[in-house]
């Protein structure tokens, strides 16, 4: 990172005295310049510190948009829609500049909260406040990391604040010592952080949050049995539950609610407000999106489903949902297609539909990391390891197939719905495992889970091969970006790709 670490470093600081809005916990603004003569002396700093964090989560370079292209469209059920190239066709060397603001972006993320972690405990204010904003700082550090390893797999281990030039020549941690560091920070996080909040904190990672991450984080490892704990106390702590209609976890007036742990913020409108494009990347060209403003605008269309995905996709509620190929469709009847009626460039993805989005890149739609349907089928992965498919894992899987086909939603199960989408039962252990890995599958597509979930059951290359993408060894992880090695001759290469 030698040839941006001035620049990180000024960027950093700038980001502690203006912030970028995240709903509404980051649009704080400090009441006069800090100065290096008082930084990091008051609550106020402290609370400046933390949200600087938050503000690397939503830029493009990361949950923005390349987060997500990493994550889906890399993987087996999505394409790039209308765009050429790139991760779609596995060409990460094409890439780079994908991935080096990725690594960029994150590697501020850390930096800014190490600076919070090593600066904050000395300050004397309330002590609530204060492990409140530690607790954020590791889980968000843990979140970073976590990213980044999975990514890229090991990669410099950086703890300390960056101010000069020698964090430029650290080199690659194994991916186990980026794993403890990680763990480590969630068990800090789930007892400093409370169980909710109110007022413009909303938004922020709970207790509850750093538990669901602990649990991805196990079942990334194939640590069954904590991964299973970690998951079942979500469940009990009876925090958060399902929406019990399926659309309703995507409308923009629902978001932070029952069924969302922890989600990036975004908010459309306001000088310091940092709007989402999801409407516009992930809905289809084909209809005008600027509905009602006779603009003739239309979506930018950067991810498509893949058409076989599409077609296997079971026929229920949450499929119409979820997708949709041509219009008009009942379930979205204020799109109104142009021609043909299809959807360009292949199915579209409707979860970040926004109906009332004023411009292509002013949406309202939150990202969301983590859900209560995620906990749910991850307790049911982990305990159908440990114990095969027990009631619990039956109940915990069967929640969120209930969900799915009840196109009332009514909660009560017409035999039409049931035929459509059953109850699981009577499987072995290996069928069920296959049956939950399909569930994710369907229910959290176009939502960052794919990729990460092939990769940690080992079933990557086969399924991309199956799907009829060029996927060798070597696309397992994604390469370290050209400019960082040529910056960090400390930093070594992933194999395959050029050094």
């Amino acid at each position: 990172m030698k040839n941006n670490i001035t620049l990180d470093l000024l960027l950093t600081l700038l980001l502690l005295f203006t912030f970028v809005g995240c709903d509404n916990f980051l649009e704080e603004n400090p009441d006069s310049l800090i100065t290096s003569e008082n930084f990091f002396q008051t609550e106020s700093d402290a609370i400046a510190g933390v949200n600087a964090i938050y503000t690397v989560l939503n830029d493009n370079g990361y949950y923005g948009r390349n987060f997500w292209e990493f994550a889906d469209v890399s993987a087996d059920n999505a394409n790039a829609g209308e765009l050429e190239g790139g991760v779609d066709a596995l060409d990460f060397i094409g890439a780079d500049d994908g991935f080096r603001n990725y690594w960029t972006s994150i590697y501020r993320g850390i930096n800014n909260a190490n600076t919070v972690l090593s600066a904050v405990p000395s300050i004397e204010f309330d002590e609530k406040l204060k492990n409140r904003i530690l607790g954020e700082a590791q889980f968000l550090r843990a979140l970073l990391y976590f990213d980044l390893v999975r990514s890229f797999g090991g990669v410099p281990l950086i703890t300390e604040p960056t101010i000069d030039d020698s964090n430029n020549q650290i080199p690659r941690a194994s991916a186990e010592e980026i794993y403890d560091l990680v763990i480590n920070d969630l068990l800090q996080a789930e007892s400093l952080l409370p169980d909710s909040y109110g007022g413009s904190d909303v938004g922020r990672p709970t207790s509850g949050a750093a538990k669901s991450l602990l649990a991805k984080v196990y079942l990334t490892l194939q640590d069954w049995g904590n991964a299973r704990e970690k998951a079942d106390e979500v469940i009990q702590s009876g925090a958060y539950s399902l929406f019990q209609d399926f659309r309703d976890v995507f409308r923009v007036e629902n978001e932070n609610g029952q069924e969302h742990i922890f989600s990036i913020q975004f908010e459309a409108g306001g000088a310091d407000a940092v709007a989402s494009s999801f409407t516009s990347d992930f809905a289809s060209r084909n209809p005008d999106i600027l509905l009602g403003l006779g603009t003739g605008l239309r979506a930018g269309a950067g991810i498509a489903a893949e058409q076989e995905f599409f077609d296997n996709y079971p026929d229920h509620y949450r499929k119409n949902i979820t997708m949709i190929d041509s219009f008009p469709t009942p379930f979205f009847p204020e799109i109104m297609g142009e021609e043909s009626g299809v959807a360009q460039a292949g199915p579209a993805c409707m979860k970040y539909w926004d109906p009332t989005i004023p411009d292509e890149n002013q949406g309202d739609a939150n990202w969301m990391v983590l859900r209560y349907a995620d906990v749910l089928l991850m307790f049911a992965e982990a305990e159908n390891e440990l114990s095969g498919p027990t009631p619990a894992a039956y109940n915990a899987i069967n929640q969120v197939r209930k969900r799915a086909r009840d196109a009332n939603a009514d909660g009560v199960d017409d035999p039409d719905e049931l035929a459509a989408l059953p109850d699981l039962s009577g499987l072995s252990t290996n069928e069920f495992r296959q049956a939950v890995l399909r569930e994710r599958e369907l229910e959290l597509c176009f939502e960052g889970h794919r990729r990460w979930d092939l990769l940690r059951r080992n079933m990557f290359v086969e399924e991309l091969q199956a799907s009829g993408k060029p996927a060798e060894a070597r696309h397992i992880l994604f390469p370290i970006p050209s400019l960082e090695i040529l910056a960090n001759p400390s930093l070594t290469q992933n194999p395959g790709y050029p050094q």
